[in-house]
């Protein structure tokens, strides 16, 4: 029996509510080097395990108004914010794509993508947990697509070209101006989505990362050599690319050669 395609996008939208909650795990321990299996749920505060019905994605964390039911210290608002992030990504994605093994594959992509992102903006920090294993399931899910070649492309030129910035850039000015997560989360997209893609990311990421820097310098009044973590712009504009990408780039070449 064929799934209708609203109920399809309906089922996958909870579901990517109920990894949200998952990847909300994902957060707070793999930097903490913490398993994510055991133990269960617990408030950092006082360490008490959370009931079952208080990590309902969203409800809980609005019923308990965002604060621990045993000690009443707050809650992160991260915790609703990422669960609605990736219940609402998943659903476009479900929208877009259809079920088929393509899904599966943004699926899990869309998950890494943002849990490398609040690791990032939380730790300045690209786990090579999260990204070397991404690599090795972008690698082979593209060879179940039959675009596995230029998904090799993909992670040798992804890491290749922000190693050469990055040289270049210590080279110039004598300090580092990326950390090497950023090569390998470039490497993993370019596993995911082939090497087709990266101009687009390193050219919209560049972009989103330019402006919003600039803003945030203005608001903070901070020096150039302020440390802004460039991870969420690459997951951004992977994101815009699995969703977009190939239709924006077809408006971009037919409004130029108009």
């Amino acid at each position: 029996m064929v799934m209708e395609p609203i109920g399809f996008i309906a089922a996958m939208t909870v579901i990517g509510l109920m990894v949200g909650s998952f990847a909300n795990v994902c957060v707070y321990r793999i930097p903490r080097h913490e398993s994510i299996v055991f133990p269960g749920s617990y408030c950092p505060n006082c360490n008490r395990a959370i009931a079952w019905f208080d990590n309902i994605p969203i409800l809980g964390w609005l019923l308990l108004r965002g604060a621990c039911r045993h000690c009443h210290q707050p809650i992160s608002c991260r915790y609703i914010i990422l669960e609605c992030c990736m219940g609402l990504t998943w659903g476009v994605w479900a929208w877009l794509s259809g079920p088929d093994f393509a899904f599966v594959q943004g699926a899990v992509l869309i998950c890494l993508l943002w849990v490398l992102t609040w690791i990032d903006l939380e730790h300045f920090l690209l786990p090579d947990v999260i990204t070397f294993p991404g690599i090795v399931v972008g690698l082979l899910s593209s060879w179940w697509l039959d675009y596995g070649v230029d998904a090799v492309l993909g992670v040798l030129c992804g890491y290749g070209f922000f190693w050469l910035v990055a040289k270049l850039f210590l080279l110039l000015t004598g300090r580092e101006g990326m950390g090497y997560g950023d090569f390998k989360l470039l490497a993993m997209l370019g596993a995911f989505l082939g090497w087709q893609a990266l101009p687009f990311i390193v050219f919209v990421s560049s972009l989103f990362g330019a402006v919003i820097g600039v803003i945030v310098l203005r608001l903070r009044r901070q020096s150039l050599k302020l440390e802004i973590p460039f991870g969420p712009y690459l997951a951004a504009a992977g994101l815009l690319w699995l969703f977009a990408g190939e239709a924006l780039l077809d408006w971009y070449l037919a409004l130029v050669w108009s």
